[in-house]
């Protein structure tokens, strides 16, 4: 299971390109196993003073964010996040909410599927590397909370 952006439908004053690929090297590095994700994440997506919710958990600053991924697949085989769709507070998309979609394959064989928003806020929006500042999401769990209880 890899992330998707190719459909995501974006505001229309433009969103750079440059936070498009970011939002999707994001998404995929979520999607990936890789050992190496949490030291991706803290060295070259996030800001040193980031601020990341992932989980139910909040982690802050470049040396909690590069552990956030130590138990990420515990109870996961497999998770694929698709943008469904942005929204944009200003042209310099430094601060955007989207509406996501998540496929998740859980170790006891559930298989759960949910939409979820969130908001993603940026720094160097104008520049080549622009880096995520602000990542929070809102979703209802119940149905995965179910799902990990199943044996």
């Amino acid at each position: 299971m890899s992330s998707d952006t190719k459909d995501t439908v974006w505001p229309d004053h433009p969103v750079p390109n440059s936070v498009k690929n970011l939002i999707h090297r994001f998404f995929e590095l979520l999607d990936s196993q890789d050992t190496n994700v949490g030291n991706i994440l803290a060295d070259e997506i996030f800001t040193p003073d980031a601020r990341a919710q992932f989980g139910g958990h909040v982690f802050t600053g470049t040396e909690e964010i590069r552990k956030c991924r130590d138990n990420a697949w515990d109870s996961f085989n497999a998770r694929r996040h698709v943008v469904l769709r942005v929204y944009s507070f200003d042209s310099a998309a430094t601060d955007l909410l989207f509406i996501a979609w998540v496929a998740m394959d859980l170790k006891n064989g559930e298989h759960v599927e949910c939409e979820f928003v969130g908001r993603l806020g940026f720094e160097g929006t104008e520049g080549p590397n622009p880096k995520i500042k602000l990542y929070g999401i809102w979703a209802d769990s119940s149905a995965l909370v179910k799902a990990l209880n199943k044996k």
